[in-house]
């Protein structure tokens, strides 16, 4: 008999569930423009493929350069650093890269640590014209 009735009021719960993880968050509530008022809060979002040209300067987390964005490859962004006094290549999926505005500029920054990185030999560079 219990169990009938735990049964019972578990999907009467059902509805009143499913209806409170269907209410919307709306962001322009007074709570919401507090929260946002403040300095240390920083909105991030997902970049476009059109955003990241060549030289784009992407950032670790702390704020360090990670490099720049040699090319597109695919779903993946390459980027160009120097480690050690020589030219290398980073491979990072364009998932990981986000935008973020501080100071009224855009910067791009990488959700992958350099630590997370595998670094690939640069590309051939030109000397007296020659390849």
């Amino acid at each position: 008999m219990n169990r009938a009735f735990l049964l019972v009021a578990a999907f009467a719960a059902l509805p009143q569930i499913a209806a409170a993880q269907q209410t919307p968050v709306i962001a322009d509530t007074p709570a919401a423009a507090k929260a946002m008022a403040d300095p240390d809060v920083i909105t991030v979002r997902n970049v476009t493929r059109s955003e990241l040209t060549p030289g784009l300067a992407i950032v670790e987390e702390g704020g360090e350069t990670l490099g720049t964005v040699a090319r597109l490859a695919g779903n993946d962004v390459i980027l160009s650093a120097a480690s050690k006094g020589r030219e290398v290549e980073y491979r990072v999926p364009i998932t990981q890269i986000f935008a973020y505005q501080q100071d009224g500029v855009d910067r791009y920054a990488s959700r992958t640590p350099r630590s997370a990185l595998r670094a690939e030999a640069g590309p051939a560079v030109a000397v007296n014209g020659a390849q």
